[in-house]
């Protein structure tokens, strides 16, 4: 079996799930041996910011001399992302200037596919019931995690909770719920709390739960109270302790272009990130708590561990001059946070949007958040498509903006080039005649085509 073979064994197994439980998980772990079972986790679920806590967890307990299994999704350039381990404080050196650094290598994702390719079809024989991709892919993150005598994992779950691939885990260390929104609505559920019950099914007995505060997630003031209280009547039903964390936790000292330095409320300790968004401060106290209370690393251990952290295309700074964002504003709260990090980071320069949405989302409320009642200038809006089959056309995303922007018309020209790198051309071109920074969102599928287009142009 070769690299593309082993692909292939993925991408013919269901997307989804056709019974509404964890059944073909549990057996096709039992025939591998549960390699889970004996291996420490955090386990990282909700709807926007699951990267970034996993990108904290793990630089925190690198910093702290650990060996870290990290299992994140989706994959913004390769496959060999979504799995990658992580030892001390020299690995993290590495990983700050390739990306690369800790990917499973191919010739594991082949061994170990071909391993959980027959397992599944032996599962399917016994309960008739398909293994999803979702399923294999874990599998493979558990064996290669177990073969490499991690120390911990952190484990982000897929689009949901209750019914995840990695909702196998009887007792993590903590549960880590991100910021919760609205997405995958024709999985989850159309209100709120239909939503957070799914994610909140996570929640183990006993086990702590550092959840992002609701109220600080940029939700209605109905779905705030919805959100937290489906997480307070989960935690109250299992003895989980729950410890919410929001800006009124964290006192920001500085922020610019460079990072930002924040100072804990309660123990006066400060700290800096490199990473832009207004909501990553409670990411990063998220995190320094489960780590702290679990003993598993020291305040400095933690600092270095936040101060280190990167995690690409969310407000990724890819050039500086002229200065291009990348951000993988993906849902309306997503579009939300990204206007208030650009009403502090354009500095008065006006902005060139690259935007490429899916169909299947409300990519007119996107738009609608993104670009009107913004305190920035919009100098304009190249439309393209990024590389999927639920993108949404190029021409229609733009008629979409110059319907929203009709007040800013004659000051903002809107555009449709669905080739990437056309469009990238085009907006560096546009910025550089208005003086502009340029900023490229509405999915993490663009993020590949961004980067490349960026360093072709810009070198």
């Amino acid at each position: 079996m070769n690299i593309d073979e082993a692909f292939n064994i993925i991408d013919k197994a269901e997307v989804f799930g056709a019974n509404l439980n964890c059944d073909r998980a549990l057996h096709l772990y039992r025939h591998l041996g549960d390699p889970w079972r004996h291996m420490e986790s955090f386990h990282v679920a909700c709807t926007n910011g699951k990267g970034s806590i996993s990108s904290y967890l793990t630089h925190i307990l690198c910093q702290a001399g650990h060996k870290v299994g990290w299992y994140t999704s989706p994959y913004l350039i390769r496959f060999n992302e979504r799995i990658r381990v992580l030892d001390g404080p020299a690995d993290l050196a590495r990983y700050d200037v390739d990306l690369t650094t800790g990917e499973i290598p191919d010739t594991d994702v082949v061994r170990l596919m071909g391993v959980v390719g027959k397992t599944a079809e032996k599962v399917h024989e016994e309960i008739g019931q398909h293994v999803t991709q979702f399923d294999m892919i874990t599998a493979v993150a558990f064996l290669w995690f177990k073969e490499q005598g991690c120390d911990y994992a952190v484990l982000e779950t897929g689009l949901g909770g209750r019914l995840d691939s990695t909702n196998i885990l009887e007792k993590p260390i903590a549960t880590m719920m991100a910021s919760p929104g609205y997405d995958h609505m024709d999985r989850l559920g159309n209100t709120m709390a239909e939503i957070m019950s799914e994610k909140a099914g996570v929640i183990k007995r006993g086990t702590p739960v550092y959840a992002y505060n609701p109220s600080d997630a940029l939700l209605s003031q109905d779905d705030a109270a919805d959100a937290r209280r489906v997480l307070e009547e989960r935690c109250r039903a299992v003895d989980a302790p729950l410890t919410f964390v929001g800006h009124s936790d964290i006192e920001v000292l500085d922020y610019g272009r460079e990072g930002q330095k924040f100072r804990s409320r309660h123990t006066g300790r400060e700290y800096s990130t490199k990473l832009l968004g207004p909501y990553q401060p409670i990411y990063a106290m998220q995190s320094a708590l489960a780590v702290a209370h679990a003993g598993l690393a020291d305040s400095e251990a933690i600092r270095r561990g936040i101060e280190t952290t990167v995690w690409p295309a969310r407000l990724e700074v890819l050039s500086r001059s002229p200065f291009v964002l990348l951000d993988g504003a993906h849902n309306l709260q997503g579009m939300l946070g990204l206007k208030e990090a650009l009403s502090r980071l354009s500095d008065g320069d006006p902005i060139v949007f690259l935007i490429g949405l899916f169909a299947d989302k409300d990519y007119e409320k996107m738009l609608r958040a993104l670009l009107t009642d913004s305190t920035f200038k919009i100098a304009g809006i190249v439309a393209t498509e990024p590389p999927s089959e639920r993108k949404l056309d190029a021409g229609t995303l733009a008629k979409t903006a110059e319907r929203i922007m009709v007040h800013n018309r004659g000051e903002a020209v809107v555009i449709a080039e669905a080739d990437i790198d056309a469009a990238m051309e085009k907006a560096l071109r546009m910025a550089e005649e208005k003086k502009a920074l340029i900023c490229a969102c509405g999915s993490l599928y663009l993020a590949s085509g961004v980067k490349s287009a960026v360093h072709d142009l810009l070198g």
